[in-house]
């Protein structure tokens, strides 16, 4: 497994979904698959963790679920864009998700991958290539921004 924070592996186009848990749950699954860590309950616990303390839900349909985490062994950006809206908070209905996972290692990795996407996150232009392009536009695109 190549020891990228994101590759194609990384990128979800059309997933069917009815609910965050069961996102939550793919989620973990994915990032052992990518090689994020080799337990998937313990990365969905601690997913589970950063959403009671505060929920991931930025606006927009837009939902960023990260953890910083002993049981995260290489830092993994994920994305997926789902077919219909799901219920993520209360009052907010979601479509795209970018999911980051990175080591308890001390450093601030996951604040400078949240920093650099939140910008572009703002940017219509960036929403809509999220919505309407293919794996490979997508994960050029995250490269960019993330500088990888």
């Amino acid at each position: 497994m190549e020891d990228k924070i994101i590759n194609l592996e990384c990128i979800h186009l059309d997933l069917s979904v009815t609910s965050k848990e069961e996102l939550l749950e793919r989620l973990s699954k994915e990032a052992v698959q990518v090689g994020a860590g080799d337990s998937s309950e313990s990365i969905l616990e601690d997913l589970w963790n950063r959403e009671k303390e505060l929920p991931t839900a930025v606006g927009k349909g837009i939902a960023i679920p990260h953890c910083r985490s002993k049981s995260i062994k290489s830092s993994k950006l994920l994305f997926y864009r789902l077919k219909q809206d799901i219920d993520w908070d209360v009052n907010e209905k979601i479509n795209l998700v970018f999911a980051i996972l990175t080591p308890d290692s001390g450093n601030n990795q996951h604040l400078v991958l949240l920093s650099k996407l939140s910008r572009h996150l703002l940017r219509k232009d960036f929403l809509e290539m999220l919505k309407n392009s293919s794996k490979e536009e997508i994960i050029n695109k995250i490269k960019e921004i993330i500088g990888e």
